[in-house]
């Protein structure tokens, strides 16, 4: 072999190499969202009981968003935020120079730390008290029947939950977690469905109804729901608002159906239904685990 196809053989193969370690990348934008839900609430249509439900806060402490790449590649954010959603979406974090191709998702919902950050629309005293009670949500507003005799209630309740959200589906296109596309933004969305609050049943999304007038039932003197009266409420006898068994509009009895979990009240049931209420851009569920 002459010299000159030595040296084109050489210099093709430090090509070829150069070429083999330059991986295309991109970056990942994440925001969080309540939607509407949070932010103009639930007409009554859409409860079974026809209440119908505003609010006015809705706090929500979360952050350690995590990235794996499919050959392990991890990449986190060590920042940790508490926002109000119903003041509207908000920037959580971005993850740059990231290798192109799909990437899993991870989150932590947790109570605020020392290191979280309250949003701009969050009080210095609402981190405080979020901190010392240990609440990862809390919410606040206004509920009204259809039947405007029954009067305004108003709520004041928070969460102590306490869970990692992990292998999220992609709510737009069902696939798992997200593609960070060649020199371009991949857009994440963690997207809040605090219709939760109200579900009737746990453990599936299939038929579930909405409803609140149980939750009405809780109030003190004042129309006030709290969470210590949500867990006067008995999910085996459950009251309505005029102290006798809460019944349907076709005179049966409403049951709450708990699934696998072993729930007594009505605020453990609350609880335990918001756990998974973080998905993935839009209705992209995740699986919940241990933090």
């Amino acid at each position: 072999m002459n010299l000159r196809w030595k040296w084109l053989l050489a210099a093709w193969g430090l090509g070829a190499s150069g070429c083999g370690d330059t991986v295309a990348r991109g970056d990942a934008r994440v925001t969080l969202s309540g939607g509407d839900g949070t932010q103009r609430g639930y007409a009554d249509h859409l409860f079974q009981d026809q209440w119908s439900v505003q609010f006015t806060k809705y706090l929500v402490s979360l952050g350690d968003f995590t990235l794996t790449s499919a050959s392990g590649d991890v990449r986190a954010t060590d920042e940790h935020v508490l926002v109000d959603v119903q003041k509207g979406d908000a920037p959580l974090t971005a993850l740059t120079g990231l290798e192109a191709g799909r990437w899993s998702v991870a989150f932590l919902v947790s109570p605020p730390e020392a290191r979280t950050v309250a949003g701009a629309s969050v009080s210095a005293e609402d981190l405080a008290m979020m901190r010392e009670r240990g609440f990862s949500y809390f919410v606040e507003g206004r509920a009204q029947h259809r039947d405007p005799t029954r009067g305004l209630y108003t709520f004041r309740m928070g969460f102590p939950v306490h869970a990692r959200m992990v292998d999220c589906i992609n709510g737009v296109d069902g696939t798992q977690g997200l593609v960070v596309p060649e020199n371009s933004v991949a857009e994440a969305e963690v997207t809040l469905h605090a219709e939760h609050l109200f579900y009737d049943r746990l453990g599936t999304h299939r038929g579930v109804q909405l409803r609140f007038e149980a939750i009405a039932a809780t109030a003190d003197a004042n129309h006030a729901i709290t969470p210590e009266g949500l867990a006067s409420q008995d999910l085996l006898d459950l009251h309505g608002l005029d102290g006798g068994p809460l019944t349907d509009d076709q005179g049966q009895p409403v049951v709450y159906q708990p699934g696998a979990y072993d729930l007594r009240t009505l605020q453990a049931f609350v609880t335990q239904s918001i756990v998974d209420q973080a998905h993935l851009n839009g209705g992209g569920v995740c699986t919940v685990a241990a933090p």
